[in-house]
């Protein structure tokens, strides 16, 4: 806990509480914020403490391109720190091949409050329609961090790839590879009918040592695939394979 409190000390001291509101905090709150703050007090309570009095925008139906904006995603405790995660744009609202732009404001406790501490501006993208299927908060050996889920259908084809990330210094920092882990895999529905296809279904955990461990099960092809595991370890700032070979796909 001490350390987490130290990282997030030496952080500030790179970040200014004026830099702080400008990196990442341009532009108003999306529609639809207040709704999707209801009944999550932490989500809440970091939204006003990393965006004081920013107006939401009304939803315009007339609108073109949506225009940027703040969008409260989820927000997570690692003992006495807080990291909140929000989008770029409303879940669902961008384009198909769009990932969600997602931005990391690390806060502390101060008492009852909650204090920012440094951001992260876009420091990934994910998923497709400007949303994600889910960012899981994990620690990872020493450090906390988060797996992304994210993917999507294009002309058939649906995929879903994990991204990994530790926090350091006020920032998420990737530790898994740059196009991430497939998870999951179908074609089944970009080829014709009454022919072979490929359909690979994941899970994935993360024990409390740090290793990351894929199961794999399905058919490729059309033929049973027999079940495969793959565990990743960490090294240094990389996640590597150490049991069990990365399946092709």
């Amino acid at each position: 806990m001490i350390g987490r409190l130290v990282l997030l000390a030496a952080a500030s001291l790179l970040m200014t509480a004026p830099e702080v509101q400008a990196q990442g905090g341009a532009g108003p709150l999306c529609p639809g914020s207040a709704a999707a703050l209801r009944g999550h007090a932490l989500l809440r309570s970091a939204m006003q403490a990393a965006y004081p009095n920013v107006p939401e925008r009304k939803a315009d139906p007339d609108e073109g391109e949506p225009e940027p904006c703040i969008y409260p995603y989820q927000a997570n405790a690692f003992g006495d720190a807080v990291v909140l995660f929000t989008f770029g744009q409303v879940p669902g609202e961008a384009c198909h091949g769009c990932g969600a732009k997602i931005t990391a404001t690390f806060l502390r406790r101060d008492g009852k409050q909650l204090v920012t501490v440094a951001r992260h501006p876009e420091f990934t993208e994910a998923g497709s329609w400007g949303d994600v299927t889910a960012i899981t908060p994990m620690r990872m050996g020493a450090d906390d961090g988060i797996v992304i889920q994210g993917g999507g259908t294009f002309q058939g084809e649906t995929t879903s790839i994990l991204q990994v990330f530790i926090f350091r210094d006020g920032h998420a920092v990737r530790i898994s590879p740059e196009d991430g882990i497939v998870l999951s895999r179908s074609d089944c529905d970009a080829v014709e009918k009454g022919k072979s296809c490929t359909d690979i279904n994941g899970s994935w955990k993360v024990d409390p040592a740090g290793r990351l461990t894929l199961a794999y099960r399905g058919k490729r092809n059309g033929k049973p695939l027999p079940p495969a595991t793959v565990i990743y370890e960490r090294k240094g700032d990389a996640l590597e394979p150490v049991s069990g070979k990365p399946l092709s796909f």
